[in-house]
């Protein structure tokens, strides 16, 4: 009789089977006993070997393990009362009815770090310091251990329980209390604490479970908070609490100043107008947005969508309008933030740099700055209000950086009646910085620019006029300094104030006559003027003005890099003169402390010149330098 064996490969097969049904037995068997152990029999093991090696008394009441039907683990411990560390606050560290440990699972709990999946605290009363060398009082088997921690918690779930966390290195104390409450959401935080010396609170309703870790989960929240008369709001849904990975919300604030968000923000904010802010907040691992916003500051509103883009390159985008702004509470604005390299450190400010009496700032520019982000930035400021300058009006700009070029185009700032407008340019690639101007003048009203010009009667003709600019400097100064190019004004003809007029041209007779009888208008021809400038020094090229009564003409130079000037104009009457002050006005000094004198000379009657007037002329000549 003869015996037909199975192919080895059915053969293989059945024993495969036989073999996982016993590993899955045993798993089963094993479940079982470590479900049924009492592991309460371990427990007076467990504290003795705890408040040995952390040198202080540690209790648990009650120990109990559970794993989950993925093999998860899940340690309850109730009862527990540990001591604090000699060092820290003499109070106990913990007091503690309930805490669970759910973890991620079997596998972590042999890795570095152990993810604890949820947290569970009931009736809790919790001390967590830290030092700022990295010693921490919750280290029971290891005390002097300062490097990172053996446990990451992703979420937690806290019912009527405090906990208290101070972190000496960041100069931190916060105490935060956990309460059931009542509606959507139950369970409500509140907080107060110091942050380098400046006290905060607040107050939250949350989920029963929030995320504090690696998680990307968002859960609602809901609450205020308080720090030296700032006061937030917030109310929308934000995910891991301690590494704030997204956030979905509607935030207000408001404050008596931003200084008062130092040092909550990286860098100093400058010291302002009382301001507030309301708008949407969206926030994930690659963007920031902050958009349908609304604020004011001081007397100034300002309204649009900022956004950043952290995915590679940092950009930021920002479509910005204002009805109407005031001057004094843009330049309070001066806030310098702290940007970050490319590896995460912080772009020191420069040094002010010894105080030199100059007018033009000779403070360094941080020019490396534009390396580090890009942007689009659209602004439109449709009243701008300035008492030390009255004679600004809007100002509509396209801020472009890339690459660590600087470009505004198009710029367009109303001003006295009229508008200057063009295209201002800094390369910070170049060392030092490259910097150029292209600007056009239109119609600009002489007397809404020069106040005495307006207390003397001023113009109605309007001012016109081409800039082509450019130089190079680690500062404003450096770069006027070194400036190459030409600027070119001129007036079509219009009407002047024949007490200016007489005032040009040294007329002291007419003077006293119109002081007398009264002002009146009389033609302007035309005026005119072409500068050239070379590494920072300017002379003038023409330099002509005609009236119905008078022609001048005269000479400029300025010296832009030692703050100098010299001008002399040369008045010459149409009409002979009752009494003549002088022949020529002659201005020079420093931009700091001007001087002004009358050349005496022959002041009769000079022949009257019929030429026509250079205007044309000067616009050609202009574009032919600037070409």
């Amino acid at each position: 009789m003869s015996v037909t064996r199975p192919p080895p490969r059915l053969l293989f097969a059945r024993l495969l089977k036989v073999a996982l049904g016993l590993v899955l037995l045993l798993a089963v068997l094993l479940a079982l006993l470590v479900t049924l152990f009492d592991w309460n029999w371990a427990r007076p093991a467990i504290t003795r070997y705890l408040s040995h090696t952390s040198r202080r008394s540690v209790q648990i009441d009650d120990l109990y393990v559970h794993f989950s039907p993925t093999l998860a683990p899940t340690i309850r411990l109730r009862g527990v009362r540990v001591q604090n560390a000699a060092w820290a606050d003499p109070r106990p560290m913990a007091r503690v009815g309930e805490v669970s440990f759910i973890f991620e699972s079997l596998g972590t709990l042999f890795d570095d770090q152990s993810l604890v999946a949820l947290l569970v605290l009931k009736d809790a009363d919790v001390d967590l310091e830290r030092q700022a060398d990295g010693l921490r009082n919750w280290r029971l088997r290891d005390p002097e251990y300062r490097g990172p921690g053996k446990y990451l918690i992703k979420r937690v779930e806290a019912t009527n329980s405090r906990l208290r966390v101070v972190h000496r290195g960041l100069d931190l104390d916060v105490t935060m209390n956990a309460s059931a409450a009542a509606g959507e959401l139950p369970n409500r935080i509140r907080f107060a604490g110091n942050y380098a010396d400046s006290p905060f609170s607040g107050d939250l309703v949350t989920s029963p479970v929030f995320s504090l870790q690696l998680t990307q989960e968002t859960f609602p929240l809901r609450g205020f908070a308080d720090s030296q008369a700032t006061h937030f709001e917030m109310d929308g849904r934000m995910a891991d609490f301690l590494k704030i990975g997204a956030i979905d919300a509607q935030i207000r604030i408001n404050g008596p100043s931003l200084a008062k968000l130092h040092p909550f923000l990286r860098g100093r904010p400058p010291a302002s107008r009382p301001y507030r802010a309301q708008g949407h907040l969206s926030v994930d691992q690659s963007t920031f947005g902050f958009d349908r916003f609304h604020a004011r500051l001081g007397e100034t509103d300002l309204a649009g969508d900022i956004s950043l883009s952290r995915a590679g390159r940092r950009v930021w985008h920002a479509n910005l309008r204002s009805e109407q702004a005031q001057m004094a509470d843009l330049t309070s604005l001066s806030f310098n933030p702290d940007p970050l390299n490319p590896n995460g450190q912080a772009v020191p400010t420069p040094p002010a740099g010894p105080d030199s009496g100059r007018v033009l700032p000779a403070k360094r520019l941080a020019t490396e700055r534009l390396q580090y982000d890009d942007a689009d930035v659209k602004l439109e400021i449709r009243r701008l209000n300035s008492p030390a300058f009255p004679a600004l009006q809007s100002l509509r700009a396209s801020v472009a950086l890339h690459g660590g070029v600087l470009k505004l185009a198009p710029f367009d700032l109303g001003i006295a009646g009229g508008h200057v407008a063009g295209e201002l340019r800094l390369d910070g690639n170049q060392h030092p910085a490259m910097s150029s101007a292209s600007l056009d003048l239109r119609d600009l009203q002489l007397g809404q620019l020069i106040a005495k010009l307006r207390s003397a009667g001023g113009t109605s003709a309007p001012l016109a006029g081409q800039v082509r600019l450019q130089g190079r400097g680690d500062s404003i100064a450096g770069m006027l300094g070194s400036v190459t190019g030409s600027a070119a004004l001129n007036m079509a003809p219009g009407r002047i104030s024949n007490l200016l007029d007489a005032m040009l041209g040294l007329n002291g007779g007419k003077v006293v006559w119109l002081k007398l009888t009264g002002d009146r208008d009389i033609a302007l021809n035309c005026a005119s003027t072409v500068v050239d400038f070379k590494n920072g020094i300017g002379k003038s090229r023409e330099f002509i003005l005609d009236t119905a009564q008078t022609r001048a003409s005269g000479s400029a130079s300025i010296d832009l890099r030692n703050e100098h000037f010299d001008l002399l104009l040369t008045p010459q009457a149409k009409q002979a003169r009752l009494f003549a002050l002088g022949s020529a006005i002659h201005a020079y000094g420093s931009f700091q402390h001007a001087e002004y004198a009358i050349d005496k000379g022959d002041a009769g009657a000079a022949p009257a010149t019929s030429g026509a007037c250079p205007m044309k002329t000067a616009q050609a000549s202009t574009l032919s330098a600037a070409n």
